[in-house]
Parts: structure tokens; C-alpha cells; sequence
């Protein structure tokens, strides 16, 4: 039986989590477009990788370039399965509530939680049109600072809770619909990717948590980009409740 072709779109393809993501999935076989506003040199010019240059913190822009990739998407008669993983975000800024500027927050939300939200909405738009797709799946990429509060952190634990919640409406949205999106949260844990770097190297006075990032650092606690994204994958495979958070690695936690 021929179970047809399998499509993901993933952000910030780039470097870190969702060039590790796209690898993995590339060796699955899926077909990857990769979103970003650089290419990953990983990636470029890799069998069935695609890179779309995109900036996330244009809205315009952004909904322009989902919507011309669907309709390629759609004229593909041999798409079985799409995934859509919202990955790219934002770590700035580290800094008290009243130390950030309106253009920092506007900053920080269009990229972490609108972009997402955009991306969901078109993405719901489109596949309800696709017969064809027999799965049909969006990954957010959350934190545990989406549950936590932390000082100087209130723009990422903000918009990180917020796309918890987000994924939580549209499950709720999709529940009595007869070919679903099944949508998840998926908190990778602690990843060594440039975001940890940044963290680890702010200045304690101004960022409290520096000491808890550079200890959990020197104590190895951080896996590996790849790591996380088999682990995604190994998730991905298994049957999940849509609405709730994935999270990697939950037993050794």
C-alpha cells in the first residue's frame, strides 16, 4: 500500500533545535521546508530540503509566503501527511518589566507568538481543503518557563504560556471536526543551542537566573539539538492527546 508523501513546514531552521529537527526528518523521508531568515549551511542543498527565506516578525510577508507554499502543497496529489512546527522564538529581552521598551515587546511577540498563531491559523485554513491528508499535525515549541515565573524572563515565559494555550484552543477547536488537526506543545528541556549561550553570558546583575543557566551548563545537564529532535520524532510516532504538551526526556526528569 502506498502511504502517500509526508510534507513538514519548520521555523527557524537555521541553526539549533529546527536545523536538528529538519535532519531528522529528512531522514525519515518527509519533504521539509525550512523557514528562517538564513540558511542553514547543514542543510542547503540537501535531497528534499527546501529553504523559504523568511523574516517571522513580518506578519505581511509572512502570510504571503504560507500561503504561496500551499498552493504548491495542494497541487501535490501524493501528499499523505503535513506537519507544521512552530519553532523559531525569541529568548530577548532579559530584563525587568519596566526596562523594556514597546518596540522590544512588539519585537518579541510578533516573532514567539504571533508568527505561531498566524502560521496555526493558515495552516488550519489550508488542510481542511487537502482530502488527501490522512495526518494533519502542529508542533509549538514550548519551555518549562511557560509554567514557571523568573525574573528578568517575563516576555519569554509570557509568550511561551501563551502558546501553550494557544494549542489548547485550537485541539478544542478541531475535536469534532472529521479529518482533525491534532495539535501538541513540545518542551525540549534544556537544549544547547545559541539561546543557553546567550543566557549563560548576560551579566548576573541584571539577568538573576546567569548563574542557574552557566551551572546547569558546566554540570552537563544539556542535551544535544540532535538528541531532542529524535526524541521529538520518537514522540511524533505515538499516540498523544491533542491539546497537551510533549515533553522530551519526561522520565529522566
Amino acid at each position: 500500500m502506498n502511504r502517500g508523501k509526508a510534507v513538514a513546514i519548520v521555523t527557524g531552521t537555521s541553526r539549533g533545535i529546527g536545523e536538528a529537527v529538519a535532519l531528522e526528518l529528512l531522514t525519515a523521508g518527509y519533504e521539509v521546508y525550512g523557514l528562517s531568515r538564513s540558511e542553514s549551511k547543514v542543510l542547503v542543498g540537501r535531497d528534499r530540503f527546501t529553504s523559504v527565506p523568511c523574516d517571522l516578525a513580518n506578519a505581511g510577508e509572512l502570510e504571503q509566503i504560507i500561503d504561496r507554499l500551499f498552493l504548491n502543497i495542494r497541487e501535490d496529489a501524493e501528499i499523505s501527511e503535513l506537519l507544521l512546527m512552530n519553532n523559531a522564538a525569541m529568548l530577548e529581552p532579559l530584563k525587568p518589566i519596566d526596562a523594556i521598551s514597546a518596540l522590544e515587546m512588539a519585537a518579541h511577540l510578533q516573532t514567539s507568538l504571533l508568527a505561531p498563531m498566524l502560521l496555526c491559523s493558515r495552516f488550519v485554513h489550508h488542510t481542511r481543503a487537502i482530502a488527501a491528508l490522512r495526518r494533519k499535525t502542529i508542533i509549538n515549541v514550548t519551555s518549562g518557563l511557560a509554567e514557571y515565573s523568573a525574573p528578568s524572563m517575563s516576555m519569554y515565559c509570557s509568550g511561551k504560556a501563551a502558546l501553550n494555550m494557544l494549542t489548547r484552543c485550537i485541539a478544542d477547536e478541531q475535536r469534532d471536526e472529521a479529518n482533525p488537526v491534532h495539535v501538541f506543545a513540545f518542551d525540549p528541556g534544556m537544549t544547547d543551542t545559541q539561546m543557553q549561550t546567550v543566557a549563560r553570558g548576560r551579566d548576573k546583575a541584571d539577568f538573576p537566573l546567569q548563574s542557574f543557566f552557566q551551572t546547569s551548563y558546566e554540570q552537563g545537564k544539556l542535551r544535544s539539538s540532535a538528541e531532542v529532535a529524535a526524541e521529538l520524532y520518537r514522540l511524533l510516532r505515538e499516540s498523544h492527546q491533542s491539546g497537551s504538551v510533549l515533553r522530551a526526556f519526561e522520565k529522566d526528569r
